[in-house]
């Protein structure tokens, strides 16, 4: 009988002990949400958006929602805006990287005039800048501006203060993991040249002098994709608008931060 006992007392004992490691164990997780192309298709681009966002509303584990570049069809003031009013209606807080397509300066939407619309809408959410950092628990995530504004090309382009920026703020974290959200790939390969970021193998050199970079989220390429390169998890997710799709993205912050993907198909669900 007290042997019965002890056993019994052993098993709740193995199950409190499991339950707290499993409560104990912390994780952050986000959403990418890459090329949105809203105003693309007359009401096309904002339904798929608006299906996201619904199916993003019903997690309860989400931490935060990020739109990686390419969020509106053409750089034109009312269609960023009626792009942030949609995105609003997300329950999950949300942050916005430039893209190709965003800025565009013959139409009156520059880098300067993006970043201010944004903030007024979103208010303290978001900072007066396009390049910008926020903290989640143990890591810090850099969103990094390659977009051009003058000329409205499908590559990007790294400017040297941007990067400069970029390296500041990586010796600033130096005791921290980081994570860089930005639109252009810089370690994937594509087929199609006029997407590819030109100082892409400057940037990478620049991540290279710092060990404290876990990964490079971006869009873009319309691909999904990731890669381990020289240390660094770089993860490049297919449009929404395109693909329908989006992606789930975990880290794992007691063993090792490590970086776990899983990209959510809506037409598959």
């Amino acid at each position: 009988m007290k042997k019965t006992i002890f056993k019994i007392f052993l098993s709740i004992m193995f199950v409190m002990i499991l339950l707290t490691n499993t409560a104990s164990a912390k994780s952050i997780k986000f959403i990418q949400i890459a090329d949105a192309m809203y105003g693309r298709g007359n009401n096309e681009a904002q339904g798929i958006l608006d299906k996201a966002i619904a199916d993003i509303n019903k997690m309860n584990d989400i931490d935060f929602v990020v739109f990686s570049g390419d969020n509106i069809t053409v750089g034109k003031k009312e269609l960023l805006t009626a792009f942030i009013e949609d995105a609003k209606n997300l329950n999950k807080p949300f942050y916005i990287v430039t893209g190709d397509r965003d800025l565009n300066k013959s139409k009156k939407l520059d880098r300067d005039t993006y970043a201010d619309i944004i903030h007024e809408e979103m208010g303290f959410r978001s900072p007066k800048s396009t390049n910008y950092v926020f903290q989640k628990d143990k890591v810090v995530f850099i969103v990094v501006d390659g977009a051009k504004e003058l000329i409205n090309t499908p590559s990007g382009f790294f400017m040297p203060e941007t990067l400069d920026w970029l390296e500041t703020q990586l010796n600033k974290y130096k005791d921290s993991k980081v994570v860089i959200l930005q639109h252009f790939p810089i370690a994937h390969k594509t087929k199609n040249d006029t997407l590819y970021t030109p100082n892409a193998i400057e940037y990478l050199k620049l991540i290279s002098r710092h060990d404290n970079v876990i990964g490079v989220v971006t869009g873009h390429f319309n691909m999904n994709d990731e890669l381990f390169y020289n240390g660094v998890y770089h993860i490049t997710t297919p449009s929404l608008y395109t693909n329908k799709c989006y992606k789930v993205i975990e880290i794992d912050e007691d063993h090792g931060f490590q970086i776990f993907t899983s990209l959510v198909e809506m037409d598959k669900q």
